[in-house]
């Protein structure tokens, strides 16, 4: 019996000692789906960010190009770069350049710089186009519903999916083939996802009960690496995120149910399993 080569990921984000985000999400549950992570830390961190202060941090844009040197010089090759948190404008302008340079099949950009309506504290403006310039290199980006219409230079996030597929298309124009916003409300109570396909000119919605008082960290993460999972398995963008969008929620609401502490990110041990069964939301279109 022949086994499945795992696909590999040149996986750009940071990584955090304590709190559930970034690359100690990426890693387990793209190993559970049966691929190689293949890590280029932005940053180390004792924790997360928003949950503690005076966490230390390591700052390793002096290194990413070394790595992707070296990547070149042994030839080696990858299936997706992923690229999440970036610490700033110049490393935005590095994971570009490890796309020009890598050449994978498939690249995707989670813009990760804010929510709620405002920049994560360690951000000024720049880091806004630093971000809308990335993503012009992207297959697929996974922005939130403040991101979006930041980087459209927009004074509020869309109302609801309707609005959500038109800031889509805009965002479309600079370069992905499919636009992916997460947190968008339905006006039915729900939080959604909007998946635009610009090769189809197509849009579908993938809704789910909003649970109140659960903002918990790397949920972001923990969305596009499921998503980029199941893509690299063969599934199709709007079934990948159907299954994403059904893993966050699961997750989530297995972290309320066993009293997990927010600041401690999504009980993801718990969940992996999960992974492996064929699992969805039900997919709508627009």
């Amino acid at each position: 019996m022949s086994l499945k080569v795992p696909k590999k990921i040149a996986a750009l984000h940071d990584i955090a000692g304590f709190g559930r985000s970034s690359l100690t999400v990426v890693i387990p549950v793209m190993s559970a789906m049966g691929h190689q992570t293949c890590p280029v830390p932005t940053a180390v961190l004792s924790t997360i960010t928003g949950f503690y202060e005076d966490y230390a941090m390591l700052d390793l844009s002096e290194l990413m190009p070394e790595y992707l040197k070296h990547w070149e010089k042994e030839n080696l090759k990858f299936d997706c770069i992923y690229s999440g948190f970036l610490g700033s404008a110049s490393q935005a302008e590095i994971t570009s350049e490890f796309i020009d340079r890598l050449k994978t099949p498939l690249n995707v950009v989670d813009p990760v710089f804010a929510d709620d309506g405002k920049l994560y504290a360690c951000f000024d403006l720049s880091i806004v186009s630093a971000m809308k310039k990335l993503s012009e290199k992207a297959d697929i980006i996974t922005p939130n519903a403040t991101e979006v219409y930041m980087m459209l230079g927009e004074s509020a996030p869309p109302e609801d999916e309707k609005e959500a597929v038109k800031k889509a298309k805009s965002l479309s124009k600079i370069g992905p083939s499919y636009i992916i916003i997460t947190s968008v409300p339905d006006g039915e109570g729900n939080i959604c996802v909007v998946v635009y396909d610009k090769i189809k000119d197509t849009a579908y919605k993938i809704s789910n009960p909003y649970i109140h008082h659960a903002h918990y960290p790397g949920t972001g993460d923990l969305f596009t690496s499921v998503l980029t999972g199941h893509m690299l398995n063969g599934h199709s963008v709007a079934e990948s995120a159907s299954k994403a969008a059904d893993f966050v929620f699961m997750s989530v609401k297995t972290a309320c149910t066993n009293g997990v502490p927010v600041r401690e990110g999504i009980p993801l041990e718990l969940m992996l399993p999960r992974l492996l069964e064929d699992h969805g939301l039900k997919i709508t279109e627009i």
